[in-house]
């Protein structure tokens, strides 16, 4: 099974969280901890890997806190997954560079290299703004036949 971990998880549902709120408004680690649940040290860790990459702004002080700098609708999964993940890929030769010892031989890094696409077009189709509003999310996309 290919899963996204259980940290990039709880990334996305506090930037859901922010998004769902009012624009520019500042949110604390302790309120979006009670808001979704995560626990105090999960949230300060994630909210500052977010901020690290650009996603969230961070202000400091005793009425600090983070809110997005840009529109949840300019900001897409697969941005989050990245920020929180690294690169998106499904296999080491997903990648433009792989250090493979079957590389030379091997039948199967170009058809890798083309689902690895797939999965990261279908994260780049869905926005923050999306998983906000679920009921206004696109359709699934189709991956060769079948509902995503």
């Amino acid at each position: 099974m290919i899963r996204i971990n259980k940290l990039t998880d709880y990334g996305i549902i506090i930037a859901v969280r922010i998004a769902s709120d009012e624009p520019g408004r500042l949110h604390s680690a302790r309120e979006i901890a009670a808001a979704t649940r995560i626990p105090p040290p999960t949230v300060t860790r994630l909210l500052k890997q977010l901020a690290r990459s650009g996603i969230l702004a961070s202000t400091r002080g005793a009425s600090g806190g983070y809110a997005l700098p840009q529109p949840p609708k300019a900001i897409t999964v697969a941005r989050l997954v990245e920020a929180l993940e690294g690169p998106i890929a499904l296999t080491e030769c997903s990648e433009a560079v792989c250090g493979c010892a079957l590389e030379e031989d091997c039948v199967v890094e170009a058809p890798w290299q083309t689902i690895s696409l797939a999965v990261r077009g279908a994260l780049e189709s869905v926005t923050l703004a999306d998983m906000a509003r679920p009921s206004l999310a696109p359709p699934l996309v189709s991956l060769g036949g079948v509902k995503a």
